[in-house]
């Protein structure tokens, strides 16, 4: 059975408010990530200590042979 113009437009209008929710939340997020690296730079800076962790691209490479030989 066809939907009416009006109950897709309905169904629309629910998809959009739900897009705008999930877009908000990621905003949020992506503002609390700026946040704690600004925190850690600080943090850095202040204390004059490393807090991140620097990650060697070997890493990446051995594990992808490790997983290819298995």
């Amino acid at each position: 059975m066809p939907k009416s113009p009006q109950q897709k437009l309905l169904e629309l209008e629910q998809q959009l408010q739900l897009l705008k929710k999930k877009n908000a939340q990621l905003e949020q997020a992506d503002n609390k990530s700026i946040i704690f690296d600004m925190m850690i730079d600080l943090a850095e800076k202040e204390y004059k200590i490393p807090i991140r962790k620097n990650s060697c691209p070997e890493q990446s490479t051995d594990t992808e042979k490790n997983t290819q030989k298995a």
